[in-house]
Parts: C-alpha cells; sequence; structure tokens
C-alpha cells in the first residue's frame, strides 16, 4: 500500500493516541512532568510532534508505503495492540495513578511510532521515535518513584 502526501491510516492512529491525553488535560488532573533539564524537555517536545507529523506526512521518506504488501496488515495488528494496551492504561491511571501504568504511558506511545516508522521503512520517524521514547521515559520515571 502507497500513500501520497497524507497517510490516513497514521493520521487515525496519532488522534486515537491524542484522545485520552486531551481528556486528561481538560480535566486538570496529574502531575506536572518536566525534567529539571530544559535540553531533554525540548528533546522530548521535538522528539513527540516530530513523529506525529513524520508519521503522517513522508517529509524525508523516500516511498512512503507498507511493503511488502502484509506490512499493513501487520503495522494494523500492532497499532491496534498498543492503542488497546494504551488505553487499558490510561483507565488503569485514571483509576488509580500507579508507577506501571505511567511508565506503561510513557513506553506505548514510543512503541506505536516506531512501529510506524519501521513498518513504513521511514529512518527519520525512527530518529525522532526514539528521541520521544527515551527522554519521555526520562522525564515520567523519577515523577512516579513515589506513586
Amino acid at each position: 500500500m502507497t500513500f501520497n502526501a497524507i497517510n490516513l491510516w497514521s493520521a487515525g492512529g496519532v488522534l486515537l493516541l491524542l484522545v485520552p491525553n486531551i481528556w486528561y488535560a481538560a480535566r486538570g488532573k496529574g502531575p506536572d512532568l518536566s525534567s529539571g533539564s530544559r535540553a531533554v524537555n525540548a528533546l522530548e517536545q521535538i522528539g513527540r510532534y516530530g513523529s506525529m507529523l513524520l508519521a503522517v506526512v513522508p517529509l524525508g521518506a523516500g516511498e512512503f508505503a507498507f511493503r511488502p504488501a502484509g506490512a499493513f496488515w501487520l503495522w494494523l495488528a500492532l497499532t491496534a495492540g498498543l492503542l488497546a494496551a494504551y488505553y487499558a492504561c490510561w483507565v488503569l491511571y485514571a483509576r488509580k495513578p500507579g508507577r506501571r501504568p505511567a511508565l506503561a504511558l510513557a513506553v506505548l506511545p514510543g512503541a506505536l511510532f516506531l512501529v510506524h516508522g519501521l513498518l513504513l521503512r521511514h529512518p527519520a520517524l525512527c530518529v525522532f521515535a526514539g528521541s520521544f521514547a527515551a527522554s519521555h521515559i526520562y522525564i515520567v520515571h523519577p515523577s512516579t518513584r513515589n506513586q
């Protein structure tokens, strides 16, 4: 499956990833997650927004496609599984905030973006996903020690 300027499948995955974040932010709950390092905070934001953009738009990718054809079905299954786990962790975290669901909520989005990058053969997306995942986990880990 080849995409032109926009990958609507990935756009749907990104939107589904954002829904619980927007809901939780609107409720005004939760700790302020930021590192004491401005560089780490910047790296996290660059990784986050770069991953969301590159998952949808093929900037820097040669061919924006799932090759072989079965890669789309693998992507769909992995995306559905990661999103289901992400939503389950949000439910657990909303009921009772704890270290394990908080860390899972830090790991799963990076894993989702990395799956997108690997299966779409998009190296830049893999770099952004890796930087987002590493910095996000680095920021979330210390804030969950007392949970």
